[in-house]
């Protein structure tokens, strides 16, 4: 239930910085190096980084077992993949099972942290 709440919290506060980014593109469409790139493997950038960084700061907050050890890059690559699989029309529960193999480190992600990792990042792709 913690975790739930915790996963619902981290949406609402994801969704406030998602409408905090909406206003003027040309804010998001230059990089700054502060934030982490969402790039994996040298791909094309799938999001940009105002909204990998927004990714990484509600990941870390709600799940900040799965974070721990994790760094910035490696966890707006979780979004990043994740939107690709999005994109290339893969069916949720394999996106999902995808999620659970990429967001475990130190701690394994349950079904349920999973499932709602997968809800923060479709609202982001």
């Amino acid at each position: 239930m913690i975790r739930t709440t915790a996963a619902l919290a981290a949406s609402a506060t994801l969704f406030a910085l998602l409408l905090t980014g909406c206003g003027d593109d040309k804010a998001s469409s230059t990089p700054s190096s502060s934030a982490p790139a969402a790039q994996s493997n040298g791909d094309a950038q799938v999001v940009d980084n105002v909204k990998a960084g927004a990714f990484v700061v509600s990941f870390r907050g709600a799940f900040p077992k799965l974070a721990d050890g994790k760094d910035d890059t490696k966890i707006a690559g979780i979004l990043s993949d994740t939107c690709k699989e999005i994109k290339a029309s893969k069916s949720e529960d394999d996106v999902v099972k995808s999620i659970t193999k990429r967001a475990s480190g130190k701690a394994e992600a349950t079904p349920e942290e999973a499932k709602a990792i997968y809800q923060m990042a479709k609202m982001m792709c």
